[in-house]
């Protein structure tokens, strides 16, 4: 699908009523290049320029669910429903399954309403195959954050990481804050050998991290840095006493029915809280529809509201798609064909976990990588067939 970009909507909107000649010039924003970069490793195409108003772009406000439509929770597993009967255009699905199949993808599900509308595997593949979700791990971290802070553990993403490592109580990393790793512009150390060869090889993933010097100063750049992720994997054992995957399976997994996830773990027994959660598609979704019902499950309030509208919303201003390790659609200006409220939990390899609110929509997409996928031209062809 072609892009439009927001310039040439409101040119094209000025020309059709003859006031071209009176249109100011649109202010743009440029995301840095080790922006676009970090965002290409991962499948994820951004834009190089956006307006400078993109906060004032309207963004859709879902409805709450009605309990008359909602399914029964997914606890145990999904309730299977026709695309028809979600008010879901179902030849309108098939071009996206097509698109997926023909771009490396194994599993496909789309949930609307809570209802498991459409499923589709490759040979080889079924409802029971795991995958490890790579990057995907980095929103369970998030949540798990929210958590925390939710229960008095920590007060709020602003205390400083020095508080729970001794070793950063210094001038350069005592400044830095939770949320400041949470949003990506901590200003750690960052060099591609060093955060995706010598980290993943190291026996001990957290002390690789945490000994890392500091770049720059919080918030001066924006920077993909599994490193800086990994340094949250301390900073939860330090404030809570607990991994966090074990944490993770007694609050989070075990409270939704991810009975079979698993988080991987360095050769110490840190969890990996930059990659690697490994489920099958249906238990990753059970995940997004999580946060697609703001972080309720079945009356229990398992992630703080305001959390997850804080964590989906933009955490900074020099990446606007990203908040608090969760992908955003903000403004639309990343999938055109998607509505603005989307966000994602993305992983190498094109592994995806889409919530779109407004569309009450979750959809996964597991499977190999490929070169050519493009999340509007996959996510847009479900959207439009969502009524």
């Amino acid at each position: 699908m072609s892009r439009t970009t927001f310039p040439s909507i409101l040119a094209l909107l000025l020309i059709g009523a003859g006031l071209t000649s009176f249109a100011p010039a649109q202010q743009e924003q440029r995301l840095s290049q080790a922006t676009m970069d970090s965002a290409s490793a991962i499948g994820i195409t951004l834009p190089a320029t956006i307006p400078s108003d993109w906060r004032a772009i309207p963004t859709p406000k879902p409805a709450p669910p009605h309990a008359s439509t909602m399914a029964p929770w997914p606890t145990i597993d999904w309730t299977e429903a026709t695309p028809a009967s979600q008010n879901v255009d179902k030849q309108k699905l098939i071009p996206a399954f097509r698109y997926a199949s023909r771009h490396g993808s194994k599993a496909v599900l789309v949930i609307r309403n809570g209802y498991l509308i459409a499923e589709g595997y490759a040979s080889g593949w079924n409802r029971y195959t795991e995958q490890t979700g790579y990057s995907i791990a980095k929103s369970f971290t998030s949540a798990l954050y929210g958590m925390v802070i939710g229960d008095g553990t920590l007060s709020d993403e602003s205390e400083l990481v020095a508080s729970y490592i001794p070793s950063w109580n210094d001038a350069n990393h005592g400044v830095v804050e939770i949320k400041d790793l949470l949003s990506m512009h901590s200003g750690l150390h960052w060099d591609f050998f060093s955060d995706y060869v010598l980290m993943p090889a190291s026996p001990n993933q957290n002390s690789f991290a945490v000994g890392q010097d500091m770049d720059t100063t919080p918030g001066a750049t924006w920077v993909y840095n599994n490193m800086g992720v990994q340094v949250l994997s301390r900073t939860f054992q330090s404030a809570t006493g607990m991994q966090p995957a074990d944490y993770a399976t007694t609050r989070l997994a075990g409270v939704i029915g991810m009975w079979n996830a698993s988080w991987r773990t360095d050769q110490r027994g840190n969890t990996l809280t930059y990659q690697s959660v490994i489920a099958n598609a249906r238990e990753f979704a059970k995940f997004g529809y999580l946060f697609l019902r703001n972080g309720e499950w079945d009356g229990q309030q398992v992630v703080p509201q305001n959390w997850v509208s804080k964590s989906t919303q933009p955490s900074q201003s020099l990446n606007p798609f990203y908040g608090y390790l969760w992908w955003l659609n903000t403004g639309g200006l990343e999938m055109t064909d998607v509505p603005a409220d989307a966000f994602y939990a993305a992983g190498l390899n094109e592994r995806r976990i889409y919530v779109v609110p407004s569309k009450d929509l979750v959809v996964i997409r597991l499977g190999s990588g490929n070169s050519s996928w493009d999340d509007n031209a996959f996510l847009g062809q479900i959207c439009a067939a969502a009524n």
